[in-house]
């Protein structure tokens, strides 16, 4: 959000002049003196650009690309342009600022012109400096630790110098009341920090391109070398051009939609980045960012789209946080990707080495890999012959868990090995909320995976209740648990009030009403900025079985907070899907699918979520759900079977409870995530890759529990599981697959496992699943006598 007349930049990130992702030399005079006017000209050139087609009625620019120029010319040549960053921001506001109706106020507007523009300039510097200091890789955007810098050190900090002195610069000179010191310093601030954010990757991007495909061109080679090397380096880009087209296409179409046409489809354009990313990289992800960003800025200035607002504030922060989250969320995908491909790439070198010392491996692999071309080429035979078969629904529901399933896997890398690292003891406080951040930020992304897989079922009419017995009030205290931690860390009171005459033991299904209980209480916390939240359950009626009948209770659920509330108008419409409400900074944070997968399945239940709410003294959920009472002898199945959760982080479990546990698993960074996990448990596993080592396996040694995933070369899961069933000693085989769908978990218990985990390991059911095998129920009732 910039005024027109405070077009002002932050910074952003580089490499370490030693680097040569920026090589940085010292440029002759002359060549130095072209690239200071080019520079300067630029400058003012896109600040008026900016201020003519991207600026508000009310003369606002809320992203100022001349700073992400400005920026990525310091990275890329070093201090020396910075007089270029000085000239081009005074010419870009000399002229919104002077005034010439005589000699003391033109020389003041000169003088606090130059203010700006000194700002801008140390900011600059600044900004360069400390990405410089603090960089430790090869390319800021390869690392998440070099995003991280980027985004506090250059696009953060460094525009709070350019803030306060334009801001303070235009104080003194009467342009600006200092009352208003504030306001105007945000707009300026978060003005640059978008302007940055978006420009400068792609810049250095372009810059990245030249030094790799372009320059080496030219680097070593004759004349009639050139135009062959032009020839390959071309062939690539022809192949995927239809690709690219398809890409754009989509962009503008969605972008066209949801800026120009009042459709709230904005956040659809995030799977879009994910896919250019995947595709085309860093080059591909930050130019369409540009794109995106464009297109959003231009539509909302106009007071059009899904930001637009009566309100320039709310219409332009809006704007701005949508910025802010594409940009950290696609330049964090492309840190995690590069650091996953050095990863297989030092692995791929290290396999290249030991094929070239036996020819009995590469003889191997060449059939392994003709095994796997037969398999694919079986598999999408089958899709094809499936996608003809299959109603449009059936497709939808398809393509949703297979993207789960290729979601889930790098999630169960970060999630897991986040997990383990948490508990180290070698960790400062900054790196336990680094990865605090990083393992937040994984289980959000798992929830709104999870969501969509959700409302898709219930709008294909395939989720079904799973009734079981449960403990009510260990089921209460689990909840609770949960909820207080996020209610401390906002220091939150937490009330619970349970009513005296609550059933012990009901009938119910424990997932979904767990399901439906979290997001309510997550909503009252989220929304709740002081005071507390209120988290109530009592009966409301019992109606008495008989010798032919059961008991059923009518049992309330009611979350009261004291947040920010939610506007009468707003509350019919907050059970919609992708519908959000309240205050704007909120908006970001999920899908808006929580309340209204909650609300359809309280309905199939057969009850219905109400609520009472008032802005600015807090909402009221409840509902009320007649629910099964079973005799107070029949306890949970679960409740019995699992172990203190203490367990959990028990580096000694394997010793309470021990177990000779197989690992049947293809992927190496998912047999790094489990053997690390157990390791920690103090278990020592076997692992094998396929069903047929596990067959192989299983007649020389006995195995108390086999860890099965379900697609895996030569022999799946299933398949090796129906084996196992026939064999003269059958172990306990619990499912640990990516396929999270319901229907992916029957599956399982059809063909014979006894149990079943979906990706990423969740530690806690992992170790409740372990002593639900017989050793552990043995092991257990031992413990109770």
């Amino acid at each position: 959000m910039q005024p027109k007349n405070l077009g002002q930049y932050g910074d952003q990130k580089s490499e370490i002049e030693r680097i040569s992702y920026f090589p940085q030399k010292r440029l002759k005079l002359f060549p130095r003196f072209g690239a200071i006017v080019i520079l300067a000209l630029v400058y003012y050139g896109i600040a008026e650009i900016s201020r003519h087609i991207a600026a508000t009625p009310q003369d606002v620019t809320p992203v100022w690309p001349p700073d992400g120029f400005a920026s990525a010319a310091t990275l890329i040549f070093g201090y020396q342009v910075l007089p270029g960053v000085l000239i081009g921001s005074f010419l870009a506001n000399i002229w919104a600022f002077f005034n010439g109706d005589n000699p003391y106020t033109a020389i003041a507007s000169v003088l606090q012109v130059l203010g700006i523009a000194i700002g801008t300039t140390v900011g600059t510097g600044i900004g360069n400096y400390l990405l410089r200091r603090f960089i430790r890789s090869d390319n800021p955007f390869t690392r998440l630790d070099g995003v991280y810098i980027f985004l506090i050190c250059t696009s953060a900090v460094a525009p709070m110098i350019n803030a306060t002195s334009g801001v303070t610069s235009l104080c003194l000179g009467g342009q600006v009341p200092w009352t208003a010191f504030s306001d105007v310093w945000f707009v300026w601030w978060i003005s640059n920090v978008s302007g940055i954010c978006i420009f400068t990757p792609a810049l250095l991007s372009f810059h990245q391109l030249y030094r790799q495909e372009i320059a080496s061109l030219f680097t070593f080679n004759t004349f009639s070398n050139i135009i062959p090397n032009i020839r390959n380096k071309l062939a690539p880009f022809k192949q995927r051009l239809l690709e690219v087209s398809s890409l754009l296409s989509i962009v503008l179409f969605i972008g066209y939609v949801s800026f120009y046409q009042q459709q709230h489809l904005e956040y659809i354009l995030i799977p879009c980045l994910v896919w250019a990313v995947l595709r085309f990289g860093q080059f591909g992800a930050t130019n369409l960012i540009v794109i995106i960003t464009t297109i959003a800025t231009l539509g909302t200035v106009r007071g059009l789209g899904s930001f637009a607002s009566q309100n320039l504030n709310n219409s332009l922060v809006q704007l701005q946080s949508f910025i802010v989250v594409i940009v950290v969320t696609t330049l964090s995908l492309l840190a995690i990707l590069s650091e996953k491909r050095q990863a297989f790439r030092k692995l791929k070198q290290s396999e290249i080495s030991l094929t070239e010392r036996t020819n009995q491996l590469e003889h191997s692999q060449a059939k392994l890999n003709a095994a796997a071309s037969v398999l694919e080429q079986q598999n999408i035979d089958l899709f094809e012959a499936k996608e003809i078969a299959d109603q449009a629904n059936n497709a939808k529901t398809e393509f949703l868990s297979n993207m789960s399933h290729e979601l889930r896997t790098p999630l169960n890398a970060v999630l897991g090995l986040v997990q383990l690292l948490k508990s180290s003891n070698n960790l400062n406080a900054l790196e336990r909320s680094d990865l605090q951040t990083v393992h937040d930020s994984g289980i959000h992304l798992l929830y709104l995976i999870e969501d969509i897989l959700d409302i898709s079922k219930i709008e294909s009419g395939k989720m079904e209740l799973q009734f079981q017995e449960i403990h009510l009030e260990t089921f209460l205290k689990k909840i609770i648990a949960i909820i207080q931690v996020q209610a401390n860390n906002k220091k939150l009171d937490l009330i619970c009030e349970f009513s005296e005459d609550l059933p012990k033991n009901i009938r119910a299904d424990r997932k979904r009403l767990k399901q439906v209980l979290i997001n309510l209480l997550n909503n009252a916390v989220k929304f709740t900025k002081k005071g507390h939240v209120i988290f109530r359950v009592y009966t409301d009626r019992i109606e008495t079985g008989t010798e032919k009948s059961n008991s059923f209770a009518s049992i309330r659920f009611e979350i009261e907070d004291s947040g920010v509330g939610i506007r009468p108008e707003k509350l019919e419409s907050i059970f919609l899907p992708f519908e959000q409400t309240g205050e704007t900074k909120f908006k970001v944070k999920g899908t808006g699918l929580g309340l209204a997968i909650s609300q359809k399945i309280i309905k199939m239940i057969g009850g219905k979520i109400t609520v009472d709410s008032q802005i600015g003294v807090g909402s009221r959920f409840l509902f009320t759900v007649n629910l099964e009472v079973l005799p107070t002898k029949i306890a949970s199945q679960r409740e019995m079977t699992s172990p203190n959760l203490s367990s959990v982080n028990d580096q000694s479990l394997a010793k309470k409870l021990p177990l000779n546990i197989l690992l049947a698993e293809d992927n190496m960074v998912n047999q790094k995530v489990a053997s690390r996990v157990l390791e920690r448990l103090g278990y020592r596993i076997d692992i094998v890759n396929n069903g047929l080592e596990v067959l192989e396996i299983t007649r020389k040694q006995m195995y108390d529990v086999v860890l099965m995933d379900i697609q895996m070369p030569e022999m799946d899961g299933i398949e090796a599981t129906k084996h196992l069933l026939d064999s003269e000693y059958r172990p306990y085989i619990i499912a640990l697959t990516a396929n999270a769908m319901s229907s992916d978990r029957l599956v399982c218990l059809a063909a014979g496992m006894n149990d079943y985990l979906s990706k990423p390991i969740n530690i806690e059911l992992l170790v409740e699943a372990l002593w639900r095998s017989p050793m552990g129920r043995r092991v257990s009732q031992e413990s109770k006598k």
